[in-house]
């Protein structure tokens, strides 16, 4: 039996973390989540398996220009 281990961060790599995440570049419209240490859309990612992108404009997710339905 495997078992698999999990090294949560420790205060440091989380300061990083969100030092980092907040000096990135991202949409307007998307706030700051601190339990995600990210920020995060106004809505959900859909779950369909389809690749998606932010459109700012609508404020939704879009279908990936050219990929196969």
């Amino acid at each position: 039996m495997t078992t698999s281990s999990y090294n949560a961060p420790n205060p440091e790599q989380i300061a990083e973390a969100r030092e980092n995440a907040l000096n990135a570049s991202h949409p307007a419209s998307w706030v700051w989540n601190e339990d995600a240490v990210s920020f995060v859309p106004p809505v959900p990612l859909p779950t369909d398996g389809l690749p998606k992108l932010w459109d700012e404009d609508s404020q939704s997710f879009v279908p990936f220009p050219g990929f196969p339905t």
